[in-house]
């Protein structure tokens, strides 16, 4: 009995410490005055990392669907800004201060 007990408490860590490892984070560099890439797919719950690489502040603005947009602020070079996406849907980020700078995220 006790060995079955402690494999369904096993069983549960487990699969509590598998729900945390689905979560994951997505790099995309500024360099040259824009993203790494255009576009990035990824699941409700990961975080997308912009570092800025660039010798120039950048302002991301995160954009939901009805184009509603989520300032995260001056970013100095070399800052790191970290944003959670919690909800499904499609997703823009810009530079307010560099306008070409712009790219899709996909969150399934």
């Amino acid at each position: 009995m006790l060995v079955k007990k402690l494999s369904l408490c096993g069983a549960v860590a487990l699969g509590i410490m598998s729900s945390f490892a689905m979560a994951a984070d997505v790099d995309v560099d500024q360099v040259g005055q824009r993203f790494s890439t255009g576009s990035v797919s990824i699941k409700k719950g990961d975080k997308v990392l912009f570092k800025n690489s660039d010798d120039v502040t950048h302002n991301i603005n995160i954009f939901d669907a009805d184009d509603n947009p989520d300032d995260k602020g001056l970013q100095k070079p070399g800052e790191i800004v970290a944003v959670l996406f919690d909800k499904a849907g499609t997703f823009s980020a810009r530079c307010a201060i560099h306008p070409k700078m712009k790219m899709t995220i996909s969150v399934n």
